[in-house]
């Protein structure tokens, strides 16, 4: 089965005239649709007709078939997706943030916990791991190496 990959959400209905207000989750907002048709996550395709930048992380967008504000609003919350064999092979210097969930956290060959999510709200990408006991917490990143305790990522799991 495919993995779908999360570009973008719908935030608002924009204008009178069926666009909507796109929040992208990509290094640019043209990736949103550079790399193939969009799917919601039924896997129904999203038909994009124009895209207009408006800022790093936000677009307004025309989908086909969606021509009035009402229309719009109903699509508030709708998630874009890719397929992850849609995207490009990361470099041997890159990593997908979806690579990394479910990686184990490795410390003195104890497993401390496994990611279950990665984030970047801005202020730099972090991991958040769960423990086995169930607990939470985050590790920030920069190019895989986390800043106060030396994490390394490997292939197949990180370690401390």
């Amino acid at each position: 089965m495919n993995n779908l990959i999360c570009l973008g959400q719908i935030a608002a209905a924009f204008g009178i005239k069926g666009q909507v207000k796109v929040k992208i989750f990509t290094n640019t907002p043209e990736n949103l649709i550079k790399y193939g048709p969009l799917v919601n996550e039924k896997q129904d395709s999203i038909p994009i007709t124009n895209l207009t930048i408006k800022s790093p992380n936000t677009a307004i967008v025309s989908i086909d078939g969606v021509t009035t504000r009402n229309q719009a609003e109903l699509l508030k919350g709708l998630k874009l997706f890719i397929f992850d064999h849609q995207l490009p092979p990361p470099s041997e210097d890159e990593v997908y943030y979806e690579q990394l969930i479910g990686l184990p956290l490795i410390a003195n060959e104890k497993i401390l916990g496994f990611v279950v999510g990665v984030f970047d709200f801005g202020a730099g990408a972090f991991c958040e791991v769960k423990t086995q006991t169930g607990k939470t917490g985050t590790i920030h990143l920069t190019s895989c190496v986390v800043l106060a305790d030396k994490l390394e990522c490997e292939e197949d799991h990180f370690l401390i």
